[in-house]
Protein backbone atom coordinates (compact mmCIF):
# COMPACT_ATOMS: atom_id res chain seq x y z
CA UNK A 1 0.00 0.00 0.00
CA UNK A 2 2.91 2.43 1.20
CA UNK A 3 4.15 1.63 -2.27
CA UNK A 4 1.16 2.71 -4.11
CA UNK A 5 0.52 5.75 -2.30
CA UNK A 6 3.93 6.87 -3.03
CA UNK A 7 3.95 6.09 -6.82
CA UNK A 8 0.66 8.06 -6.89
CA UNK A 9 2.30 11.38 -5.37
CA UNK A 10 5.18 10.59 -7.71
CA UNK A 11 2.74 10.66 -10.66
CA UNK A 12 0.73 13.88 -9.27
CA UNK A 13 4.00 15.54 -8.76
CA UNK A 14 4.73 14.98 -12.87
CA UNK A 15 2.28 17.49 -14.03
CA UNK A 16 0.25 20.14 -11.97
CA UNK A 17 -2.71 17.93 -11.15
CA UNK A 18 -2.73 17.91 -7.97
CA UNK A 19 -5.73 19.71 -7.18
CA UNK A 20 -9.00 20.64 -9.66
CA UNK A 21 -11.26 17.73 -10.91
CA UNK A 22 -8.71 16.05 -12.87
CA UNK A 23 -7.04 15.69 -9.93
CA UNK A 24 -8.93 12.27 -8.89
CA UNK A 25 -9.32 10.52 -12.31
CA UNK A 26 -6.18 11.06 -12.89
CA UNK A 27 -4.62 8.97 -9.80
CA UNK A 28 -7.43 6.36 -10.68
CA UNK A 29 -6.23 6.10 -14.50
CA UNK A 30 -2.36 6.15 -12.80
CA UNK A 31 -2.64 3.01 -10.77
CA UNK A 32 -4.69 1.51 -13.21
CA UNK A 33 -2.36 2.13 -16.60
CA UNK A 34 0.50 1.37 -13.95
CA UNK A 35 -0.75 -2.71 -14.02
CA UNK A 36 0.81 -4.32 -16.09
CA UNK A 37 -1.44 -6.99 -16.21
CA UNK A 38 -4.57 -4.54 -17.16
CA UNK A 39 -2.56 -3.35 -19.98
CA UNK A 40 -1.91 -7.32 -21.50
CA UNK A 41 -5.29 -7.56 -21.21
CA UNK A 42 -6.51 -4.45 -22.49
CA UNK A 43 -3.70 -5.50 -25.71
CA UNK A 44 -5.15 -8.72 -25.96
CA UNK A 45 -8.83 -7.78 -26.15
CA UNK A 46 -8.36 -4.56 -28.65
CA UNK A 47 -6.04 -7.20 -30.75
CA UNK A 48 -9.07 -9.49 -31.30
CA UNK A 49 -11.36 -6.43 -31.86
CA UNK A 50 -8.77 -5.60 -34.37
CA UNK A 51 -8.20 -8.85 -35.83
CA UNK A 52 -12.47 -9.45 -36.12
CA UNK A 53 -12.62 -5.71 -37.76
CA UNK A 54 -9.82 -7.27 -40.20
CA UNK A 55 -11.40 -9.97 -40.87
CA UNK A 56 -14.56 -8.54 -41.60
CA UNK A 57 -13.46 -5.85 -44.38
CA UNK A 58 -11.23 -8.10 -46.38
CA UNK A 59 -13.76 -10.84 -46.91
CA UNK A 60 -15.94 -8.09 -47.53
CA UNK A 61 -13.68 -7.31 -50.41
CA UNK A 62 -14.78 -10.86 -51.93
CA UNK A 63 -17.61 -11.57 -50.95
CA UNK A 64 -19.91 -10.98 -53.68
CA UNK A 65 -17.37 -13.72 -55.82
CA UNK A 66 -16.95 -16.33 -53.54
CA UNK A 67 -18.84 -18.57 -50.90
CA UNK A 68 -16.34 -18.70 -48.71
CA UNK A 69 -15.54 -15.16 -48.39
CA UNK A 70 -19.36 -14.59 -48.14
CA UNK A 71 -19.78 -17.34 -45.20
CA UNK A 72 -16.42 -15.93 -43.49
CA UNK A 73 -17.99 -12.20 -43.96
CA UNK A 74 -21.38 -12.98 -42.39
CA UNK A 75 -19.70 -14.43 -39.68
CA UNK A 76 -17.47 -11.55 -38.55
CA UNK A 77 -20.18 -9.45 -39.74
CA UNK A 78 -19.97 -6.03 -37.30
CA UNK A 79 -23.78 -5.51 -36.96
CA UNK A 80 -25.06 -8.72 -37.73
CA UNK A 81 -27.47 -10.60 -34.64
CA UNK A 82 -25.18 -13.63 -34.20
CA UNK A 83 -22.41 -12.92 -35.52
CA UNK A 84 -19.08 -13.97 -33.94
CA UNK A 85 -18.51 -9.92 -33.70
CA UNK A 86 -21.68 -8.98 -32.04
CA UNK A 87 -21.55 -12.26 -29.19
CA UNK A 88 -17.76 -10.62 -28.64
CA UNK A 89 -19.18 -7.48 -27.71
CA UNK A 90 -22.09 -8.97 -25.73
CA UNK A 91 -19.70 -10.71 -23.50
CA UNK A 92 -16.87 -7.40 -23.34
CA UNK A 93 -20.32 -5.36 -22.24
CA UNK A 94 -21.55 -8.63 -19.59
CA UNK A 95 -17.77 -8.63 -18.25
CA UNK A 96 -17.87 -5.02 -17.49
CA UNK A 97 -21.33 -4.85 -15.45
CA UNK A 98 -20.33 -7.48 -13.01
CA UNK A 99 -17.02 -6.31 -12.78
CA UNK A 100 -18.54 -2.94 -11.82
CA UNK A 101 -20.62 -4.80 -9.63
CA UNK A 102 -17.95 -6.57 -8.02
CA UNK A 103 -16.84 -2.81 -7.10
CA UNK A 104 -19.87 -1.32 -5.81
CA UNK A 105 -20.63 -4.87 -3.78
CA UNK A 106 -17.27 -3.68 -2.34
CA UNK A 107 -17.12 -0.01 -1.72
CA UNK A 108 -20.75 0.52 -1.68
CA UNK A 109 -20.20 3.34 -3.63
CA UNK A 110 -23.54 4.78 -4.90
CA UNK A 111 -21.14 5.71 -8.33
CA UNK A 112 -20.52 2.18 -9.05
CA UNK A 113 -24.10 1.25 -8.52
CA UNK A 114 -24.51 3.36 -11.07
CA UNK A 115 -21.98 1.99 -13.53
CA UNK A 116 -23.52 -1.25 -12.90
CA UNK A 117 -26.95 -0.03 -13.99
CA UNK A 118 -25.50 1.65 -17.41
CA UNK A 119 -23.32 -1.31 -18.33
CA UNK A 120 -25.95 -3.51 -17.77
CA UNK A 121 -28.30 -1.35 -20.32
CA UNK A 122 -25.58 -1.30 -22.75
CA UNK A 123 -25.28 -5.16 -22.79
CA UNK A 124 -29.03 -5.31 -22.33
CA UNK A 125 -29.47 -2.80 -25.67
CA UNK A 126 -26.72 -4.71 -27.53
CA UNK A 127 -27.58 -8.15 -26.62
CA UNK A 128 -31.57 -8.09 -26.68
CA UNK A 129 -31.64 -5.16 -29.33
CA UNK A 130 -34.04 -2.87 -27.05
CA UNK A 131 -33.22 0.16 -28.70
CA UNK A 132 -34.29 -1.40 -32.44
CA UNK A 133 -37.51 -3.64 -31.02
CA UNK A 134 -38.78 -0.69 -28.81
CA UNK A 135 -37.90 2.07 -31.27
CA UNK A 136 -40.09 -0.50 -34.09
CA UNK A 137 -42.77 -0.35 -31.56
CA UNK A 138 -42.98 3.72 -30.54
CA UNK A 139 -42.54 4.41 -33.97
CA UNK A 140 -45.53 2.70 -35.39
CA UNK A 141 -47.70 3.32 -32.26
CA UNK A 142 -46.98 6.85 -32.29
CA UNK A 143 -47.60 7.00 -36.30
CA UNK A 144 -44.19 8.88 -36.36
CA UNK A 145 -43.75 10.68 -39.86
CA UNK A 146 -40.41 10.35 -42.11
CA UNK A 147 -38.46 13.81 -41.94
CA UNK A 148 -34.65 15.16 -42.63
CA UNK A 149 -34.13 11.72 -44.42
CA UNK A 150 -34.83 9.70 -41.07
CA UNK A 151 -38.29 7.08 -40.71
CA UNK A 152 -40.41 6.06 -38.07
CA UNK A 153 -37.50 3.36 -37.09
CA UNK A 154 -35.10 5.89 -36.72
CA UNK A 155 -36.84 8.52 -34.51
CA UNK A 156 -38.69 5.93 -32.25
CA UNK A 157 -34.76 4.36 -31.74
CA UNK A 158 -33.91 7.89 -30.48
CA UNK A 159 -37.19 8.33 -28.68
CA UNK A 160 -36.42 4.55 -27.09
CA UNK A 161 -32.72 5.70 -26.32
CA UNK A 162 -34.07 8.98 -24.36
CA UNK A 163 -36.36 6.96 -22.63
CA UNK A 164 -33.73 4.58 -20.77
CA UNK A 165 -31.49 6.95 -20.59
CA UNK A 166 -34.01 9.29 -18.37
CA UNK A 167 -34.25 6.56 -16.33
CA UNK A 168 -30.66 6.46 -15.87
CA UNK A 169 -30.09 10.31 -15.27
CA UNK A 170 -32.23 9.67 -12.29
CA UNK A 171 -29.84 6.71 -11.06
CA UNK A 172 -27.35 9.60 -11.77
CA UNK A 173 -28.81 12.18 -9.79
CA UNK A 174 -29.37 9.73 -6.88
CA UNK A 175 -25.62 8.32 -6.34
CA UNK A 176 -24.69 12.32 -7.27
CA UNK A 177 -26.62 13.82 -4.24
CA UNK A 178 -25.07 10.55 -2.51
CA UNK A 179 -21.12 10.80 -3.77
CA UNK A 180 -18.02 10.37 -1.44
CA UNK A 181 -14.78 11.51 -1.79
CA UNK A 182 -12.88 9.67 -4.97
CA UNK A 183 -16.65 8.88 -6.63
CA UNK A 184 -16.52 11.57 -8.92
CA UNK A 185 -12.65 10.46 -10.16
CA UNK A 186 -13.77 6.75 -10.58
CA UNK A 187 -16.94 8.42 -12.76
CA UNK A 188 -15.22 10.75 -14.99
CA UNK A 189 -13.27 7.80 -16.95
CA UNK A 190 -16.05 5.64 -17.53
CA UNK A 191 -18.42 8.76 -18.66
CA UNK A 192 -15.54 9.39 -21.23
CA UNK A 193 -15.59 5.52 -22.69
CA UNK A 194 -19.42 6.23 -22.68
CA UNK A 195 -19.45 9.22 -24.77
CA UNK A 196 -16.82 7.44 -27.03
CA UNK A 197 -19.56 4.71 -27.20
CA UNK A 198 -22.32 7.47 -27.56
CA UNK A 199 -20.50 8.73 -30.81
CA UNK A 200 -20.19 5.28 -32.27
CA UNK A 201 -22.96 3.99 -31.48
CA UNK A 202 -25.59 6.58 -31.75
CA UNK A 203 -24.09 9.68 -33.89
CA UNK A 204 -22.12 7.77 -36.55
CA UNK A 205 -25.49 5.49 -37.15
CA UNK A 206 -27.73 8.47 -37.74
CA UNK A 207 -25.01 9.96 -40.15
CA UNK A 208 -24.79 6.83 -41.82
CA UNK A 209 -28.69 7.27 -42.81
CA UNK A 210 -27.27 10.17 -45.09
CA UNK A 211 -24.15 9.11 -46.52
CA UNK A 212 -23.84 7.35 -49.65
CA UNK A 213 -24.09 3.47 -50.08
CA UNK A 214 -20.55 3.40 -50.99
CA UNK A 215 -19.41 4.23 -47.44
CA UNK A 216 -21.43 1.58 -46.11
CA UNK A 217 -18.35 -0.15 -45.33
CA UNK A 218 -16.30 2.37 -43.87
CA UNK A 219 -19.65 3.58 -41.45
CA UNK A 220 -19.95 0.03 -40.06
CA UNK A 221 -16.48 0.04 -39.05
CA UNK A 222 -16.80 3.30 -37.82
CA UNK A 223 -19.96 2.44 -36.00
CA UNK A 224 -19.80 -0.86 -35.11
CA UNK A 225 -16.28 -1.64 -34.65
CA UNK A 226 -15.79 2.04 -32.74
CA UNK A 227 -18.24 0.79 -30.20
CA UNK A 228 -16.53 -2.59 -29.29
CA UNK A 229 -13.49 -0.51 -28.64
CA UNK A 230 -15.40 1.54 -26.73
CA UNK A 231 -16.64 -1.33 -24.91
CA UNK A 232 -13.68 -2.71 -24.49
CA UNK A 233 -12.06 0.14 -22.74
CA UNK A 234 -14.99 0.16 -20.37
CA UNK A 235 -14.35 -3.57 -19.35
CA UNK A 236 -10.85 -2.76 -18.86
CA UNK A 237 -10.93 -0.17 -16.81
CA UNK A 238 -13.61 -2.04 -15.12
CA UNK A 239 -10.79 -4.41 -14.54
CA UNK A 240 -8.43 -2.19 -13.72
CA UNK A 241 -10.50 -0.24 -11.21
CA UNK A 242 -11.76 -3.38 -9.44
CA UNK A 243 -8.09 -4.07 -8.94
CA UNK A 244 -7.26 -0.95 -7.69
CA UNK A 245 -10.04 0.92 -5.68
CA UNK A 246 -9.24 0.20 -2.20
CA UNK A 247 -5.81 2.02 -3.07
CA UNK A 248 -7.14 4.62 -4.84
CA UNK A 249 -9.96 5.55 -1.94
CA UNK A 250 -7.26 5.69 0.45
CA UNK A 251 -5.01 7.67 -1.50
CA UNK A 252 -7.87 10.18 -2.03
CA UNK A 253 -8.28 9.86 1.61
CA UNK A 254 -5.04 10.75 2.87
CA UNK A 255 -4.38 13.35 0.29
CA UNK A 256 -7.89 15.31 1.14
CA UNK A 257 -6.47 14.27 4.85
Amino acid sequence: MTLILSSQRRFAGEIPLSSGVLAEPYRLLSLIWGDRLVRQVLAVVLGVILAIILVFTVSGIWSDGSELAHIVHSNFHLSEDGSLAENFNHGIAFVAAFLLLASAIQTRSRVFVFLTLLYGFIWLDDSARYHERVGEKLGRVLDIQPHFGLGAQEYGELLAWTLAGAVLAVVLLWAWAGRRRGDVGVLLPFLGCFVLLFLCGVVADVVHKWVPEGLNPLFQVIEDGGEMIAVALGAALAFGTLRHVEAYYAGVEETSG
